[in-house]
């Protein structure tokens, strides 16, 4: 027999076949993937670990409802707005408010009015006379100059107080005076509105008592979309950054504004990245005021059908830590630490998890992960052995066709 036509010369390229077959299967576990499996997350999540500790969560009606009392970054618990309407107080006169002060007198022989009068018939002993000092700029020491009555003192009064402060100053040089106090220039009250609205501006505050969106209103209104808008107030060295669709949603957010306040609005579109089995991966905007953990699904394109595992919907997030330990036990390694690491995991493989899945609300930066499914390795190892051992068994047909 021809040693080359032997059946054990026949079997050399199936055996080379066979051992890369068995080097692919033992390579399986390091194939390529998009992520972990939902099985090496869960084997991943261990409470005791000090490395890459993360809290894991099923996404269920008891997880939901603790995130609907989540405590949101809130203007109120910051700056409060305990004042009712009727008991907000007269804006003080500050420096650099222009006042115009007009004095009114009682009889024949005025101080103020005489000379004005000097071409009218002589007033009875009961008639008033007024005179209007000029509008000035409450100066950088605070005061005002009122004639025979000197310098008075404004800035951080109101204008009765100013009024009053005149009419006493007075007594004695003009005859039973009665003073009025106006502000025709309001440089101190003002709030400053900047950013996306229509004209930013200083806009004055007055006793009505503004609030943040009458406000905003004054300056024009907002370019963008509600939803895509964010606003930020500054009050002294205390700043606190919202979604406007929060002020919107709840009035109690609707605070009134203080002198000095600056109001910074700005465009800021809410997004979450979807990655893994989805059919579209990328940063995705919200395009709208609320989007639940279903809607971003499909605005992902929705579960790949040959890759996806229905029961492997991650999604991760940082929670503050009141939050996270009312979702259970935080792990170990996450001592001390004020945003922890959760991982939210949600089955579609049954029914009520779409409803579960209508009622999370996503937020701002989340990250959606699908697993891949466990045949979808069996299908990258198979189609690897393909690659493999097809040129041999190609091969071995061509040298037995020759032969």
């Amino acid at each position: 027999m021809n040693p080359s036509l032997s059946p054990r010369a026949d079997r050399g390229p199936f055996r080379l076949g066979a051992a890369a077959a068995a080097l692919c299967l033992a390579a399986c576990s390091s194939l390529p993937g998009t992520g972990p499996r939902s099985a090496q997350v869960q084997e991943q999540y261990q409470p005791d670990a000090s490395n890459h500790p993360f809290q894991l969560v099923d996404i269920n009606a008891t997880a939901i409802q603790v995130l609907q009392q989540r405590p949101d970054t809130a203007l109120m618990s910051r700056f409060s707005d305990t004042a009712a309407p009727a008991t907000v107080p007269d804006l003080a006169i500050g420096r650099g408010d222009g006042v115009t002060v007009t004095i009114w007198e009682v009889g024949a022989d005025t101080l103020f009015s005489a000379g004005a009068a000097a071409n009218l018939p002589l007033p009875t002993v009961n008639s008033a006379r007024g005179a209007v000092i000029p509008e000035q700029v409450v100066a950088s020491d605070g005061s005002i100059t009122i004639p025979f009555a000197g310098r008075i003192e404004a800035a951080g009064h109101t204008p009765l107080q100013v009024q009053q402060s005149v009419e006493q100053a007075l007594t004695g040089k003009a005859q039973k005076p009665q003073v009025l106090v106006n502000v025709n220039h309001n440089a101190s009250n003002t709030v400053t509105v900047v950013g996306e609205v229509t004209n930013g501006a200083r806009v004055p505050l007055t006793n009505y008592g503004e609030r943040l969106l009458d406000v905003l209103a004054a300056a024009g209104g907002i370019r963008a979309p509600t939803y895509e808008t964010q606003v930020q107030l500054t009050r002294g060295d205390s700043s606190v950054t919202l979604p406007l669709t929060q002020v919107l949603r709840d009035p109690r957010e609707n605070i009134r504004m203080r002198a000095g306040d600056d109001l910074i609005v700005t465009r800021q579109p809410e997004t979450f990245t979807a990655l893994g089995a989805t059919g579209h991966n990328a940063q995705i905007n919200f395009d709208a005021a609320r989007v639940s953990l279903g809607e971003a699904v499909a605005k992902a394109g929705g579960l790949v059908d040959t890759r996806a595992d229905p029961r492997g919907v991650f999604l991760f997030r940082h929670e503050p830590r009141a939050v996270a330990e009312s979702l259970g036990p935080v792990p170990e390694g996450l001592a001390g630490v004020d945003s922890v690491p959760v991982v939210y995991r949600l089955d579609l493989s049954q029914a009520g998890g779409f409803f579960l899945a209508q009622n999370f609300d996503m937020r701002d930066h989340d990250m959606l992960y699908v697993a891949n499914a466990s045949s979808t390795e069996l299908e990258k190892f198979l189609f690897l052995v393909g690659l493999v051992a097809q040129p041999i068994i190609s091969g071995a047909a061509v040298e037995g066709a020759v032969r």
